[in-house]
């Protein structure tokens, strides 16, 4: 998401639009990403949160297939509706499968840690984006990098568990 929070607007500057409506465009990822967060959330529920993590890491994935296609504004804004789709559903689901994972009992630590990560690994991502957009003078291989990262989250979450998270670490017995 750190590419399409700080590079979007100069992305559709680049399809000869001004950065105002690349910014109103922009605007729709918020839009989305409630639609998203909701729709997910009522999803997951009735069928599971690991498969529907897995399809908003697909999303994600097939929102940067559009962006790459994309050749004027319309065509940008249905790739970043989405990405956005999956944006907030992204967030609550994956502390929830964390918890079906791990269990509750060091659910802190590794909340804790997931959130302390993100943010450099979105942080670096930006800034990788715009040291490739000044040497190349195109997003391309910053898109092709962001497409890579949500295929990789796609797999490694509909990969079925192996349960040794549940092996490593044993629930401890309930207080009765």
């Amino acid at each position: 998401m750190g590419f399409v929070n700080a590079h979007f607007v100069a992305y559709t500057t680049d399809f000869g639009t001004t950065a105002i409506n690349g910014a109103y465009a922009l605007a729709t990822v918020g839009v989305a990403g409630i639609a998203g967060g909701l729709g997910f959330g009522f999803l997951a529920d009735k069928f599971g949160r690991r498969p529907l993590l897995s399809i908003a890491f697909m999303m994600r994935t097939i929102g940067y297939v559009v962006l790459l296609m994309a050749t004027s504004l319309p065509g940008a804004i249905v790739g970043i509706v989405i990405i956005g789709s999956s944006w907030t559903s992204v967030i609550s689901l994956t502390g929830t499968v964390s918890s079906d994972e791990f269990g509750l009992r060091r659910l802190g630590t590794i909340i804790g840690t997931m959130f302390m990560v993100m943010p450099i690994g979105a942080s670096t991502a930006v800034w990788l984006a715009g040291q490739i957009y000044d040497s190349t003078g195109s997003y391309e291989y910053a898109l092709w990098i962001s497409l890579g990262m949500g295929l990789i989250g796609f797999i490694s979450i509909a990969m079925p568990t192996t349960g040794i998270s549940k092996k490593i670490w044993p629930q401890l017995p309930q207080a009765g």
